[in-house]
């Protein structure tokens, strides 16, 4: 199970405005925080509306490896941007990019990028229809794009398939739908990677928190190995602990056991 820290991102009102000051103590204290509550790798997203990201995301990745050595998943559909922060990358692990979807043009645009390195990436269950509603749409997107990568050469365990929650506010039947999904693209996949915005499932909702945590611990249970949340939330991070243990994904309780004593299990 992979832990992704989702914090960095300029569509965050302090994180956006941070990267327009160019200020580097706001977003290395960030990428430190995240790495002590338990990111093994972070999401980093230069998209300010305001901002050139063919500029912003390069500083931000050099930014960020003062601080930090795991590895970054860098987040933008702009090519360009990506190429520009690929180039100053110097963390000896390789990033992760996202992302690739079904979308022509932006396949188009990103399938270079990809294959250069034969980076692993992460795949949106998207078209250009857009986010399908019903599972089997969802899941002959995934059989499709996981046949172009695999034919282009790109391991199994290369790809990362976003499920793309939407918010049950929104969509009453959003996580049935991203719960069935999970199970799917498990099934059909099992060598590859399911990661989702846990925290999508939640938007426009009070006590955002509780139905996060509920919503994740069935996730995992469904099949989803890569988690993309905010690492700070204490009560969050329980849950993936505990759910570990109850998915028999951590031998003998020694992770929970070790995050217990170090007190990053709240109970």
């Amino acid at each position: 199970m992979l832990i992704i820290g989702e914090s960095i991102n300029g569509t965050i009102p302090k994180v956006g405005q941070a990267i327009l000051d160019r200020d580097e103590t706001v977003l290395r204290e960030l990428a430190r925080i995240q790495h002590e509550c338990g990111a093994q790798v972070l999401d980093v997203n230069a998209g300010v509306a305001s901002g050139n990201e063919e500029e912003d995301l390069p500083w931000l990745v050099e930014t960020i490896q003062k601080e930090i050595s795991i590895p970054l998943m860098l987040d933008s559909a702009n090519p360009e941007a990506l190429k520009a922060a690929l180039r100053v990358y110097n963390i000896s692990q390789p990033p992760i990019l996202n992302s690739i979807s079904g979308e022509e043009e932006k396949w188009n645009k990103l399938f270079p990028v990809i294959f250069e390195k034969k980076y692993k990436t992460v795949v949106l269950l998207m078209d250009d229809q857009g986010i399908p509603k019903r599972i089997e749409e969802r899941l002959l997107i995934a059989k499709r794009l996981y046949q172009r990568l695999i034919n282009a050469g790109l391991p199994p365990d290369h790809i990362y398939f976003d499920i793309l929650v939407l918010s049950v506010a929104v969509e009453p039947d959003a996580a049935l739908i991203t719960l069935e999904t999970i199970k799917a693209i498990r099934s059909n996949f099992p060598d590859s990677h399911i990661i989702c915005g846990v925290s999508n499932v939640s938007m426009g909702l009070p006590g955002r928190r509780l139905i996060n945590k509920t919503f994740l611990t069935m996730a995992i249970y469904a099949g989803l190995d890569t988690l993309l949340v905010d690492v700070r939330d204490h009560t969050l991070l329980s849950s993936i602990y505990a759910s570990k243990v109850l998915v028999n994904q951590d031998p003998y309780c020694l992770d929970y056991i070790q995050a217990y004593r170090a007190q990053k299990i709240s109970v």
